[in-house]
């Protein structure tokens, strides 16, 4: 208790109060989404915001939990291993023995909330690109040295294992995750962005040239559904009463919407024409009901904390908290970027949820728990600059 009331002195809340304000909003937006559905199927109008609410506590718990971890302990290699065999083993049980959503066998079902372990990996994988590139920060910018491979494989095993859920969005976030804290290490920032550039450039091309593609081979397997959300951005229009339906309902919500919304409670679209208007397309319903204006306040939220966490990282005492520092800002940059791309139809559909603000068990209990080991970061920060004055 005393070490906790130690850690509470130098509390970093400039990330908090956000946090807290985010968690608020997607409470009450989840309950408007969600409540006009739920009473035309004779079921309670707040069974989701009940269950938000919970995630939410549980969010706050693992913030504090997290935070009471030292980070060396998170670092070590027994910790790194067995970290392994666990995300194997959940991403194996999920993907051959839970019943299948939307086409994805990604959700374990827990009664209290479906995890999806695709989201702890997310976390894992921060973790273990912290330890490794901060081990061989040296070698990595020696050209001459002999690259080792086992880390690699490593890696690849898990993104394998998150793609054949199938899971798009949780793949693609997964390798952003591993390729951006790889890129960020070492000081040839130069060659780092070229790098970058050319693997982005390559997933642009690769994108638009889907739509030339047959997909007869994946008809009838769990890729088809994929496929068609993530072609369906393409144009939309053209497969409206298919996988476009739900990006054309969300273009109608943003329309409705425009500068200052229809009011809380009044959208259209979650009225049965929005699918699932709760969870990844939670931001068109905001737009819809509290406009421009509504979704500016929520983006300048989220980016104040993905920035913050930026400069926690840059501040950091050693390169181990700065890669963690840079893991999580990329992890909450690239899901809500993802996100607010799919809502708007800039990217294809993915199903990643937008940070804090959409309905779902999984993603508020990880990226809380990503949230805790970063604010200890900055307390440690604190504590170390008191010390030396």
């Amino acid at each position: 208790m005393r070490k906790f009331r130690d850690k509470m002195r130098y509390f970093d809340f400039y990330l908090f109060v956000p946090y807290i304000i985010l968690c608020c909003i997607g409470a009450v937006m989840v309950y408007s989404a969600s409540s006009i559905n739920l009473s035309y199927a004779g079921a309670a109008t707040n069974t989701y915001l009940m269950k938000q609410l919970l995630y939410v506590v549980m969010g706050l718990f693992c913030i504090f939990f997290s935070m009471m971890i030292p980070t060396y302990k998170l670092a070590h290699r027994n910790f790194i291993i067995i970290g392994f065999f666990v995300m194997v083993a959940l991403l194996l049980y999920a993907k051959f023995f839970t019943t299948a959503v939307n086409g994805a066998n990604g959700w374990i079902n827990l009664k209290l909330f479906s995890f999806q372990p695709t989201e702890l990996c997310k976390l894992y994988l921060v973790l273990f690109m912290a330890q490794l590139v901060s081990n061989h920060e040296h070698s990595m910018d020696n050209l001459n040295s002999k690259p080792n491979r086992k880390p690699a494989l490593l890696v690849m095993i898990l993104l394998i294992l998150v793609l054949v859920e199938p899971d798009l969005g949780g793949f693609s976030i997964n390798a952003f995750i591993v390729l951006l804290m790889y890129f960020a290490r070492g000081k040839n920032y130069r060659r780092s962005l070229l790098y970058l550039s050319g693997i982005l450039g390559s997933i642009i091309i690769a994108v638009q040239l889907l739509r030339f593609w047959n997909p007869a081979p994946l008809k009838g397997t769990k890729f088809e559904y994929m496929y068609g959300r993530l072609t369906a951005f393409y144009n939309p229009f053209k497969v409206s009463s298919t996988t476009g339906q739900q990006l054309i309902n969300s273009y109608y919500a943003i329309s409705n919407g425009g500068l200052f919304g229809v009011g809380l409670g009044n959208s259209v679209q979650k009225r049965g024409y929005l699918p699932e208007p709760y969870t990844d397309f939670i931001i068109a319903i905001i737009s819809e009901e509290l406009g421009a204006v509504g979704v500016m306040v929520v983006l300048l939220l989220i980016t104040w904390i993905i920035l913050r966490i930026f400069l926690i990282g840059i501040r950091a005492d050693s390169p181990y908290e700065t890669m963690i520092c840079y893991g999580v800002g990329t992890f909450m940059g690239i899901e809500t970027l993802f996100n607010v791309g799919a809502v708007n139809g800039l990217l294809p559909i993915t199903g990643v949820t937008f940070p804090f603000v959409s309905y779902g068990g999984s993603s508020m209990i990880v990226l809380s728990l990503a949230l805790g080991i970063v604010i200890n970061i900055s307390i440690n920060q604190k504590r170390n600059r008191k010390e030396k004055i």
